[in-house]
């Protein structure tokens, strides 16, 4: 079987550039050590923000940078290497360069390294990227011929060689990496055996039951899974040819792959005075103790939490080009997201999972379907804070994000997830693509989705001509980011005008007079004219009566014609964040004007049944308001787009009875 064809790299710097060399060279100069994902990623995020000096990469593999993500691929033969390399970093301004040389030495103080060709490089910024190595257990007889680690292109290689004349593999390590091993290696029939220590596999991402549906799936394409079950040596003496376990049983075997872990590469940072626990310890805005010194990536230490997972890496690098290139962003930690395909078995899983977990969560909700599709949410006090999904699952997405923001989850959504797998409806799937065309996408003007898809057929393929031509997201504009899922377009929310603080405020208001209402007591009447103060005259004096009750009634029909301009198509006189905010002032007022009115008495017959339509009308109006304003400085994403639409529509049902109550009243007035 031929090896793959290694490439060279993108672009070697000789001994004597004289980039190398201080003083022929103004710009500063931002070193990166690791040419991993996160070392590659980190040098685009700078380059795709205009960093103004020189950006070094430096990696020590003799070949281009490349995905690790696929190596299992690779091995498996369902890519080839070309698949997996890096697309060129390619700059006009030439001020990138990759070096396929490892870095041996760092004096800080005079801000230089030495490579191993020994050639001096200068620096302003210096970046660790230097990623993870394989954690290999002390056993006896790891020195054999026919054992490997699974962790770089080189183990690839080789396992890729070693699959043609292997017969039984062992795998030591249900984990991910494991996992992917013991399915790479089966490419020429060969038996492999998949050896794990914990009780079920990926245990750092898995829960019992999803644990389990992977075993059963990998025994069903051949791989033979042993569980609580640690290796105490391995057998052989030209070449190991069995695996025995700690409890005492024998695998025969010809190779032994370990997939037991990484630990961070810390090495370099440590020689150099970088201070290093488990791994290379940084702050919120990832730097170490040294001035100008960061870490990124498995290599780097927050907050006491390692991340052996590529996203919280590639997260880091944007945080960090982000500040070197003047902004002021921060990272506040990762929360850990697997998602992936194991043989034809779909997996994701996010959030607080593992078995340290255990003691911190205080309610789990299960679903299974006849498919086999397994999925599991993980609440504290009601908010989620963990998901597995073994199988289909399509708010994998959205799950992402209410895991992210803690999302409360409330008992009808609890009762769908019983019932049909989900939180949300089924017509709330990830994308707006995935819709029913009868789905309402923007509830303003009550455009539905297929409504979109018509448009988009006859040419109007933007945001901006959606909503021009169907309406949609002219309102109040909330169902913009939907719009721009249909259109395949990116979301940059723009500033709320009319809203935030103000309208908390002003709502703030109209929830205390309401309370008041029904908390404070019917006024009490003075027994003489002579003593009564001038608030009584308002709530005996027929006149004033008159005049505050009119008072209300032009509130009313003000309030009516402002919500015109939300479901009137033609009618677009002014930004509708400002209509809903003096609509939200003229609420206040007529709350006032109410007390004027009534005093806080609540009435009988058809007067009491009247003002209560009204005050929970007003209420219910608040909470709405309280929702919307709120959503500027809260997380609550989905849930907080639900309420606002759940208090809308409440507020719109409550206000259909208050005309006909309103007549009565007049009548009853005037004619009894």
């Amino acid at each position: 079987m031929a090896e793959p064809q290694l490439k060279t790299p993108w672009a070697e710097e000789s001994v004597s550039d004289p980039i190398a060399s201080v003083g022929l060279d103004h710009r500063k100069v931002l070193v990166i050590i690791g040419s991993g994902p996160v070392g590659v990623q980190f040098a685009q995020e700078l380059i795709n923000r205009g960093y103004p000096g020189i950006i070094k990469l430096f990696g020590d593999e003799p070949w281009r940078p490349y995905n690790r993500i696929q190596l299992s691929s690779l091995v498996a033969g369902e890519v080839r290497y070309n698949d997996i390399l890096f697309p060129e970093i390619r700059d006009d301004r030439d001020h990138f360069h990759f070096l396929n040389r490892r870095v041996v030495q760092i004096d800080h103080d005079k801000r230089a390294l030495l490579d191993e060709k020994g050639v001096t490089h200068r620096f302003d910024h210096l970046v660790f990227a230097t990623g993870s190595n394989p954690w290999i257990p002390n056993v006896r007889g790891i020195e054999l011929p026919g054992v490997y680690v699974f962790r770089d292109l080189n183990d690839a290689q080789l396992l890729m060689a070693r699959s043609v004349r292997t017969r039984r593999t062992v795998v030591v390590g249900g984990g991910l990496l494991g996992v992917e091993a013991a399915r790479a290696m089966q490419r020429n029939n060969t038996q492999v055996v998949l050896v794990h220590q914990s009780n079920r596999l990926m245990n750092r991402q898995l829960d019992v039951e999803g644990g389990a549906i992977l075993k059963r799936t990998l025994e069903g394409y051949g791989i033979e899974v042993f569980l609580n079950s640690g290796v105490r040596n391995l057998v052989g003496e030209r070449n190991v040819n069995a695996v025995e376990l700690r409890n005492g049983q024998t695998i025969e075997c010809d190779t032994v792959i370990f997939a037991t872990g990484i630990q961070p590469n810390v090495e370099l940072a440590r020689s150099s005075g970088v201070k290093v626990a488990r791994g290379i310890q940084v702050n919120d805005d990832l730097s170490t103790n040294l001035e100008n010194v960061f870490a990124v990536g498995e290599c780097a230490e927050h907050r006491g939490e390692i991340y052996g997972l590529l996203a919280p890496g590639l997260e880091q690098a944007a945080i960090l080009a982000d500040r070197l290139c003047e902004g002021n962003a921060t990272y506040q930690g990762s929360i850990a997201a697997t998602q992936l395909k194991i043989l034809d078995l779909p997996i994701f899983t996010i959030g607080w999972i593992s078995d340290e977990y255990e003691n911190q969560i205080d309610q789990t909700l299960t679903f299974h379907n006849e498919n086999g599709d397994y999925r599991k949410l993980f609440l504290k006090r009601n908010r989620l804070k963990g998901f597995v999904a073994v199988g289909r699952c399509d708010e994998r997405s959205r799950l992402q994000q209410a895991v992210v923001n803690e999302q409360r989850i409330y008992p009808w959504q609890i009762a769908r997830f019983k019932k049909e797998g989900r939180i949300w409806p089924q017509e709330d799937t990830e994308h707006v693509r995935e819709w029913p065309a009868s789905a309402i996408v923007c509830n303003c003007r009550a455009v539905d989705k297929g409504t979109l898809v018509e448009a988009q057929l006859q040419g109007c393929q933007t945001v901006e001509a959606l909503a021009q031509c169907t309406g949609a997201s002219t309102v109040c504009g909330s169902c913009k980011p939907l719009l721009a899922d249909l259109a395949g377009a990116p979301f940059e929310p723009e500033p709320v005008v009319a809203s935030g603080k103000p309208l908390i405020a002003i709502v703030a208001i109209s929830l205390l007079l309401v309370v008041a209402h029904f908390l404070l007591p019917a006024p009490v009447y003075s027994e003489s004219f002579q003593s009564a103060t001038w608030l009584e005259s308002f709530w005996t004096d027929a006149l004033l009566k008159q005049i505050t009750g009119f008072t209300m009634l032009g509130i009313s029909v003000a309030g009516i014609f402002i919500s015109l301009r939300k479901r009137v198509k033609k009618f677009t006189l002014g930004g509708f964040p400002w209509w809903r905010f003096v609509h939200t002032v003229l609420g206040v007022l007529a709350l006032i004007i109410l007390y004027l009115h009534t005093g806080f008495s609540l009435g009988d017959n058809i007067n009491q049944y009247l003002m209560l339509d009204f005050l929970l009308l007003a209420l219910v109006g608040a909470f709405a308001g309280l929702v919307i304003g709120g959503e500027r400085y809260t997380k609550m994403g989905y849930t907080g787009k639900q309420m606002r639409q759940w208090f809308t529509h409440a507020h719109i049902i409550l206000f259909w009875p208050l005309p006909v109550l309103l007549g009565f009243h007049v009548l009853s007035v005037y004619f009894f």
